[in-house]
């Protein structure tokens, strides 16, 4: 006669042990923090194991009690923390049994299962403490073995199996079991907890030696993200308790049940001298028969550096703390090929006028959902596929390459009417057409045949341009080297990468081996790219303004601009990335006023014994408005205005003319800040309270215009305009 226990069921109650380790995992800062450093974590919950690659080696992090933890110890393993948890330990009896309670066992014969000589030790020493625990008499309980094949594949399954077959069969009149085996016996066999007591169990975490020895900063960031997610998990236990029943396969009651409810307390590392005490009494006291050879003293196989170096980047803030909202899909996953592949030829635009007239149609289309979108910070892949597939990315092509070559004053609408509809959509093409003039002024003319062509085709320049901390172009650490037998080899990490997440080609700022500054285009699925959507910032939430590393990344010679040479003579290059920004400043405070109109419209009370019937009848609220109208329509006028002064540079370009068309678009992007910020802001003054209420995400306005200006500090372009007034003197972008 035999017994079958279905062996997912079974499996599922053989969890692994809940970690920090698995919750920073879960929480995702840890693994794109290996990302953005070129190398990769992965985990492997039922293997309570952490693995790195670095540098093409593998390592481990692996975690467990002294069952598992000493023999790795002894064999050259390093302890590189301790943890102290509760788990829920039963004396399980057949669902028929006359056994009531513990005081019943005396004379009984009692399950223990082991792989192994040394688990059955720990398996007997932990049954005997629990009998002791429960006041029953040990002296006449009948151990009876149920030996488990050391080679069992899935050893956890197996012990399972085999306690359900002792109580079913009747091989033992009770068992001991801990953790989520117990609580599979009372799922799968209706087996009946008699007695049950919290204990507190010790977990070592352990690295390879090698890893500890090359790559200590690595573990000390493991243990890092380890800390900040223990310290996470104290003041977020509901979600912390979601994610590590999620981690090790059992579900929230069940979690509870087995470890208790202060689980998310317990989750912390320490190398302190009550840890070292417990774990050595825990292995002492419960491994004998022979397995252990003396008294085992953890403390000489535990390095305290690591931690405490570990605790250093937390309180220095050189970690990023994690988020109860997570990280995006795309910080660890490449965006899904479709994307790029699965749409139409682009259209080719074949005028100014029909550019702005496909503009407010597509605006019509990415203004529905735009605040869902926000909201929810899902990416706008839809939206920006029917922007590729509407010509709107061809719009700066020279006419002699096939394009419309609009002007700027043309784009500079356009910028405003897609930004009125979406200011996070109207952001990204920013640095796009950056790129495309960009190859116009430097690029040979093979170079603008090739790329001018993919444009055309729909193709989208992301941007890899911005570093953190450093203060100038010469502090950049992203390099282009030359590389044996042609080419160039470009490795390097960036920041702000508005773009480039759903870019099919990403211009990267480099310098090169004479330290000029140089842009080199790389396709953004190019071996040793990993583009991670890790911005986290108030606004523009879907823009994906995240990193960019490159690692050892091959270049062709023909895939290189020299983009100093555009500072070579005057030039208007500058001013033309910074109008873009202004444009969509302007975009975002128009829609803004919109929205503040239509609410104190539709939805604002009048003052209490105002003697109105209507909001929008108070004369204060109307001067208010024509306030912030003139404001709006003042930077309106003075965004125009730079964009003529930069048409009309292109057509006599001069230090002169060039300088002129510098000065109108810093003041106009001066305003355009100011006016935009406090647009922003005055819609809740205007709209009431109820404005407020989170179903209207009108703050959303007022955090992509906040986030959006300080691109560039109002106060230089203050600084800029202000020494023309005063001195004669015109402001040059140089670099």
């Amino acid at each position: 006669m035999g017994v079958s226990v279905r062996h997912q069921t079974v499996t599922a109650f053989c969890a692994p042990i809940p970690t920090a380790v698995g919750l920073a995992f879960r929480l995702g800062e840890l693994p794109v923090d290996f990302r953005r450093r070129g190398h990769s974590a992965s985990i492997a919950p039922e293997l309570n194991a952490l693995t790195l690659r670095i540098g093409g080696e593998t390592y481990s992090i692996q975690w467990g009690g002294p069952h598992s933890a000493l023999p790795l110890l002894s064999q050259g393993r390093i302890a590189i923390g301790l943890s102290l948890q509760h788990l829920k330990e039963f004396i399980l009896v057949p669902p028929d049994s006359r056994l009531r309670s513990a005081e019943d066992l005396a004379g009984a014969r009692i399950g223990i299962p082991a792989e192994d000589e040394s688990a059955r030790a720990e398996a007997a020493n932990g049954f005997a403490e629990a009998l002791r625990s429960a006041g029953s008499d040990l002296s006449r309980a009948t151990p009876a073995d149920l030996p488990i094949e050391p080679s069992s594949a899935d050893a956890g399954s197996a012990l399972a199996r085999k306690l359900a077959q002792a109580l079913l069969l009747g091989e033992a009149d009770a068992v001991y079991a801990n953790g989520s085996l117990a609580l599979g016996l009372q799922e799968i066999v209706g087996a009946r907890p008699i007695w049950s007591r919290q204990a507190s169990y010790p977990l070592v975490f352990w690295a390879d030696e090698k890893l500890v020895r090359l790559h200590p900063e690595s573990v000390d960031r493991v243990l890092a993200h380890v800390l900040a997610a223990s310290s996470w998990a104290k003041t977020h236990r509901e979600a912390a308790h979601r994610l590590l029943a999620k981690e090790i396969g059992l579900s929230e009651p069940a979690l509870e049940v087995v470890y208790g409810e202060s689980l998310h307390a317990e989750l912390d590392l320490g190398t302190s001298a009550d840890r070292i005490e417990a774990f050595n009494r825990h292995a002492n006291e419960r491994m004998p028969g022979g397995f252990l050879r003396g008294t085992f003293d953890i403390a000489g196989r535990l390095d305290p550096t690591r931690l405490r170096c570990a605790l250093e980047l937390v309180t220095q803030g050189l970690v990023e703390p994690p988020s109860g909202e997570g990280v995006s899909p795309y910080a660890l996953a490449p965006v899904p090929d479709s994307f790029f592949l699965e749409r139409k030829a682009a259209h080719v635009i074949g005028s100014d006028e029909e550019a702005i007239a496909v503009a407010r149609q597509i605006a019509a289309q990415i203004k529905e959902g735009a605040s869902e979108r926000d909201r929810d910070r899902r990416l706008p892949f839809d939206e920006l596929k029917l922007l590729g597939e509407s010509g709107l990315l061809g719009l700066m092509v020279p006419k002699a390459y096939g394009g419309p070559g609009v002007s700027v004053r043309t784009l500079t609408e356009i910028f405003k009417i897609i930004s009125a509809a979406d200011g996070a959509i109207g952001q990204i093409p920013q640095n796009h057409h950056f790129f495309v003039r960009s190859v116009e002024l430097v690029g040979t003319e093979e170079q603008k045949a090739f790329f001018f062509a993919e444009v055309l085709r729909g193709a989208q320049f992301g941007n890899a341009l911005a570093e953190r901390g450093i203060k100038g172009f010469k502090e950049m650490t992203t390099r282009l080297k030359r590389a044996n037998g042609g080419g160039y080899r470009l490795s390097g990490s960036k920041y702000y990468a508005t773009g480039a997440l759903f870019s099919h080609w990403i211009p990267v700022t480099a310098l090169d081996e004479e330290e000029k500054r140089v842009t080199a285009f790389v396709p953004r699925d190019a071996e040793g790219v990993a583009v991670i959507d890790d911005w986290s910032g108030i606004g523009q939430r879907t823009t994906a303004s995240g990193s960019v590393v490159f690692h050892d990344v091959a270049v062709p010679a023909d895939r290189v601009l020299p983009h100093w040479r555009i500072f070579e003579k005057p030039q208007t290059f500058g001013a033309f990335g910074q109008i873009m920004h202004a444009a969509i400043d302007v975009g975002i405070a128009q829609a803004a006023l919109e929205d503040a109109a239509w609410f104190v419209r539709e939805k604002a009370r009048p003052l209490f014994r105002s003697g109105y019937t209507r909001a929008s009848e108070e004369p204060d609220l109307i001067r208010r408005f024509g306030e912030l109208g003139i404001r709006l329509q003042a930077a309106d006028a003075l965004l125009e205005r730079a964009a003529a002064a930069i048409d009309r540079a292109e057509q006599d370009l001069n230090e002169t003319t060039a300088g002129q068309a510098t000065l109108a678009v810093d003041t106009a992007k001066y305003f355009a800040a100011e006016a935009s910020v406090e647009i922003a802001n005055a819609l809740f003054e205007v709209s009431g309270t109820s404005s407020m209420d989170r179903k209207y995400n009108f703050d959303r306005h007022w955090r992509n215009v906040r986030i959006h200006t300080l691109h560039d500090p109002a106060r230089l372009k203050l600084h800029n305009v202000g020494n023309w007034y005063l001195n004669g003197v015109y402001h040059e972008y140089k670099i």
